[in-house]
């Protein structure tokens, strides 16, 4: 560094006095014969002060952390087990085959970190993993590595399986979450568990077989299955149980090793369905009257255990008589149902299956007196009728061919009868009636004459509920008071709104799965002003511009023996000018559909569209025509 040499320094105009030495003061300002640096002394004293500052400073920081530390620690660092929760979800019904997805959530809600995290599951029987979105530890899919896990961390785990069983079953699953805390040196768990119901099958089964069958004939009994989910069945098998003395040919298909009567089917595709002939016959002579086959379709797991997902049985009536009689009503062979004041078309079909002829044929029909209106009676074939024993009877009198039926000949009768108008005084439902035809022969065998007999299949008529829908529309209620808004007429440019009305009544039988359903026009629009006073809310779908209002089960006499159920909702509408001097709809028309629960039949009921021509508000009416 440069230093000013004051020695030659010299100021114009005026010499300085020269002090003397006072006591050694030159020699404190001048030390070892030299002039100190007051820059150098400046500098010194600002780094002195900079270095001050900058112990306060971290003083009170590290004060600060000492202070934060102290408190957050306090909390922080504790481990409770009560904070590390584990939450597993899922349905709690699902069908039998049906690909299901299940959820595990853990957290952490602590300040202290976890690790060795692991989930351990325990599946019911008959759970399948098929997809995961972590990876596994083990083949079945039952360990999961989480490893660690922050403090006030978490996660998820999502599983994808085929869940099969017996409709009814109940599947139990549980989950074990274990994990150490990073702070303490231990193992901890919890766990969560969930149970599923299996309410239906994916897969599905239906039975044709005659309903009767002379004993040396060839049984054909055509099974149908089919896939009704969206995904691919596998495994499947079916099992087949005869009664005791029918011999069945071997189906073409292949044995399940080590299971008797039963069988591998193919693999089905979504939505698809297949079909196999079972084929056998009676080989023991004396076995008559109503004999019973059943068939299971099911899954054969690894093991080839076999678990049912639907059963049918089919009831064949064993005949000794080689005349084989088979009644339908409505194309029905067993079971039918019909409507109060239906017309019922029944028809009697005969044949001799046999190998010697028939004579003296007599055909008799064993028919209903108290839900069949007799004055109906028609025929396309005369016969003999006693309508207080509801009875009608054929003969070689009024059929020829009755008189010698030959081997192989057969013939058919047509009558028909109505179901009475509304339910017998002083009875109470639900109502049905059986139908059957006996009949009786004689037949020779060489020189001895035999009476043959034989009755023909029974069916039971079951009478259908009648399911009434009312549907209107409202600006004012019957007592005038307006629950409308808007002009009415309805006018150009303003908009005004309506209040329709659905309500509905049941006669005889429990009917379940109602569903009313309408269409809004395009230029109507839905408010989301709704109610019901019984099933589910109104569903508007603006995709669709349809209205739904669903009902799990109308009871009996619902809307006559009490309370009719009722729901409404509002529309709004705003004409334009093309809509001018029109009655505008309001509503297309609207459907209601439900299942007889006695009877089984789909029911359906329509009623007309909605206007604003109001037909049933008095208030209203004659202002349904657009005003400008």
């Amino acid at each position: 560094m440069l230093r000013p040499n004051l020695d030659n320094l010299s100021i114009s105009k005026k010499s300085l006095p020269q002090p003397a030495d006072r006591g050694g003061e030159l020699a404190r300002i001048y030390r070892g014969g030299r002039r100190e640096d007051f820059t150098t002394l400046r500098r010194r004293a600002a780094h002195q002060r900079a270095w001050l500052y900058l112990t306060v400073f971290l003083l009170v920081a590290i004060a600060l952390v000492g202070v934060w530390f102290f408190f957050f620690s306090s909390n922080q660092g504790k481990f409770g087990e009560e904070t590390v929760t584990i939450t597993f979800t899922g349905p709690t019904q699902a069908p039998s085959g049906q690909t299901v997805e299940y959820e595990v959530v853990w957290d952490n809600d602590q300040g202290v970190a976890l690790k060795s995290g692991e989930l351990n599951f325990r599946y019911p029987e008959g759970f399948t993993v098929l997809d995961a979105n972590l990876s596994a530890l083990d083949d079945n899919r039952t360990r999961f590595d989480i490893g660690g896990v922050g403090a006030r961390e978490g996660g998820k785990l999502k599983l994808t399986g085929q869940l099969v069983g017996e409709v009814g079953d109940i599947k139990e699953f549980t989950v074990v979450f274990t994990y150490e805390p990073t702070n303490f040196r231990g193992q901890f768990a919890t766990n969560s568990s969930l149970a599923t119901e299996l309410v239906a099958s994916v897969l599905n089964l239906s039975l044709e077989t005659p309903p009767q069958l002379p004993i040396d004939q060839d049984l054909i009994l055509k099974v149908t299955y089919n896939n009704t989910s969206a995904n691919d069945l596998s495994n499947l098998a079916i099992r087949f149980t005869a009664p005791g003395g029918f011999e069945l040919d071997l189906p073409s298909a292949d044995p399940v090793v080590g299971q008797d009567n039963l069988w591998r089917l193919p693999d089905l595709t979504p939505k698809s369905e297949g079909t196999l002939a079972l084929v056998g016959r009676f080989t023991d002579a004396s076995i008559s009257g109503e004999q019973t086959f059943t068939v299971a379709i099911g899954i054969i797991d690894g093991d080839n255990n076999f678990t049912v997902q639907e059963e049918k049985t089919a009831v064949v009536n064993a005949i000794e008589s080689h005349l084989t009689l088979t009644l339908t009503a409505n194309q029905v062979a067993i079971k039918s149902f019909a409507d109060w004041g239906e017309q019922i078309d029944f028809e009697l079909r005969y044949a001799n299956e046999g190998e010697a002829n028939l004579n003296n044929v007599v055909l008799r029909a064993q028919l209903n007196t108290t839900l069949l209106d007799w004055t109906t009676w028609q025929a396309d074939t005369v016969g003999s009728v006693d309508e207080d024993k509801g009875e009608v009877i054929w003969s070689k009198q009024t059929v020829a061919q009755l008189n010698n039926l030959a081997p192989g000949a057969k013939g058919s009768i047509h009558f028909r009868l109505t179901v009475v108008d509304t339910a017998p005084g002083g009875s109470t439902g639900p109502y049905s009636f059986d139908s059957k035809i006996a009949t009786s022969a004689q037949q020779t065998f060489g020189t001895t004459t035999q009476t043959v007999t034989s009755e023909s299949n029974a069916i039971t008529t079951k009478i259908n509920t009648q399911l009434a829908l009312q549907v209107e529309g409202r600006y004012y209620t019957d007592q005038l008071v307006k629950i409308g808004s808007g002009p009415l007429p309805p006018r150009v440019g303003n908009t005004t709104t309506y209040v329709i009305f659905w309500r509905l009544a049941n006669t005889i039988n429990d009917a379940a799965n109602i569903e009313v359903t309408t269409t809004l026009p395009q230029d109507i629009n839905w408010t989301g002003q709704a109610t019901v006073s019984a099933g589910q809310n109104v569903v508007y779908n603006p995709n669709t511009r349809e209205v739904v209002w669903q009902i799990n089960k109308l009871p009996a006499g619902a809307g006559i023996q009490f309370a009719r159920p009722e729901a409404s909702f509002e529309v709004a509408i705003t004409p334009t000018e093309q809509d001018a001097d029109k009655i505008l709809v309001l509503t297309k028309a609207t459907t209601v559909t439900a299942r007889d629960s006695w009877s089984g039949a789909d029911l359906i009921t329509t009623a007309k569209l909605v206007t604003t021509e109001l037909d049933n508000d008095l208030g209203a009416q004659g202002k349904g025509v657009v005003a400008r």
